[in-house]
């Protein structure tokens, strides 16, 4: 018995249902931290209703919020590539800062305050402090010829001048730095804001090349890449959607190849994400779960449309990708999708018997589950063999019934159905020619 492939109903139809809205491009980091009072046996306490101050340094904007009973603080919403001043003050107490810092790299800052008059520091004054200690560590000028060492002995003409020459070595290299980091703040949080503006206005070629631009000043911001790969995946969608409208093959093409793309830039974003960098320190408890299962769930939605479409991309990377993102996820029914979506990357992978197994797993807990039931009533019925085909059957057959009108899959079982209730109908045997010979008397 010849069984026909049914691929085609699985891809078409969930191409359809994937197009959701793609999520915000922008993100936001949380500043947190603990505010503590040095007591006169050496001990900390909690400071409460202490006054945190952040500034942005790059434009001028200041946000304030106070510590609690345990002396901690949270501001949320905060721009990721934003970089702040945060000052802290509280009555009996010094004030004291932490300077330029970016806090999507390092957005938990404690501080420990001794006692004094209470005083806040202001903005002008931590500039001019901050330039003051690094005036003083960069000053120490080489030693001269015939200056003592410390043991005694005279400095030679020639170590004076490999001294000297060393000593400019590194005021080169702080300034270059310095520079840098001076050039990265002033451009990047412009671009980026740019880039995200052009994104919710739906202008997605002007996104990506604003995106590219950011990169290029900073490769080393997860979030860049994070929000690019949205804008790809965005694009993606409209322009597939408006090919398969048109049955314009070219643009389903420039669909996948932004699919593609997506992809690879989500597993980029990962990646930034988690390599240790010298200027970030690791978020920790619930803000890095919530950071970190962001980045995973992009990157997994990246497969999930590209593997749909039939994109040119690496199943088993996509598989993983899926496979790590249901581990983080803690949301049920989130949870429930994704593995929906891992069947899917499996059968569309050619591993159809992980496919079977990853959906009757879905189903074993939650037997109701449409996404499970198409995906595994469509890979029973691919089994070259035709021995899980009636199962196939069955299962498209209950999708349909289940299924509402609104669902576009629910013609395609329909279709699926037939056909296979078409190659199911056995053959009738060939009716075989007799010729009887006359007996001769």
């Amino acid at each position: 018995m010849r069984i026909p492939k049914f691929t085609h109903f699985f891809v078409a139809a969930l191409v359809v249902v994937s197009f959701a809205v793609a999520a915000a491009a922008q993100v936001t980091t949380t500043a947190t931290g603990k505010v503590t009072l040095k007591q006169a046996d050496g001990t900390e306490a909690p400071v409460a209703d202490a006054l945190v101050e952040i500034h942005r340094t790059d434009i001028k904007q200041t946000l304030k919020t106070k510590t609690n009973k345990k002396g901690e603080y949270v501001y949320a919403g905060l721009d990721p590539v934003g970089t702040f001043t945060v000052i802290v003050s509280a009555p009996g107490a010094t004030s004291t800062y932490l300077a330029n810092v970016r806090l999507n790299h390092k957005p938990d800052n404690n501080f420990v305050l001794s006692p004094g008059d209470g005083k806040a520091l202001t903005l002008a004054e931590v500039k001019a402090a901050s330039a003051g200690a690094g005036a003083a560590k960069g000053s120490g000028a080489a030693p001269a010829a015939g200056a003592a060492k410390a043991d005694g002995e005279t400095v030679t003409p020639e170590e004076a001048k490999k001294k000297e020459e060393e000593y400019k070595r590194q005021v080169a290299e702080v300034t270059a730095k310095n520079a840098k980091i001076e050039d990265r703040n002033a451009k990047l949080p412009v671009v980026f804001k740019a880039a995200n503006e052009a994104f919710n206005a739906k202008k997605y070629d002007e996104a990506v090349t604003l995106y590219d631009q950011a990169i290029g000043i900073d490769p080393n911001e997860a979030v860049v890449y994070r929000n690019k790969a949205i804008v790809l995946r965005t694009r993606a969608v409209d322009r597939y959607n408006a090919a398969a409208k048109a049955k314009d093959q070219a643009g389903k093409d420039a669909a996948r190849a932004d699919l593609k793309l997506a992809t690879e830039t989500a597993e980029k974003a990962v990646t930034t994400y988690r390599t240790p960098q010298a200027d970030r320190v690791a978020t920790t408890g619930d803000a890095a779960k919530t950071e970190d299962l962001d980045y995973l769930f992009q990157r997994a939605e990246s497969y999930r449309v590209a593997l749909q479409t039939n994109a040119q991309v690496d199943t088993d990377a996509g598989i993983k990708a899926f496979q790590e993102y249901i581990a983080a996820e803690t949301d049920a029914a989130k949870k429930t999708k994704a593995e929906a979506s891992l069947g899917d990357a499996l059968f569309q992978g050619g591993r159809v018997d992980e496919s079977i197994a990853a959906y009757k797993t879905i189903l074993a807990a939650s037997p109701n589950n449409l996404d499970a039931i198409y995906g595994l009533g469509l890979a029973l019925a691919s089994d070259p063999t035709g021995a899980k085909t009636a199962e196939g059957r069955d299962m498209l057959e209950q999708f349909a019934n289940k299924a509402p009108a609104t669902d576009p899959r629910k013609q395609m079982a329909e279709e699926a159905v037939a056909g296979l209730n078409e190659a199911l109908k056995p053959k009738p045997a060939d009716k075989a020619t007799t010729t009887t010979k006359r007996r001769k008397t």
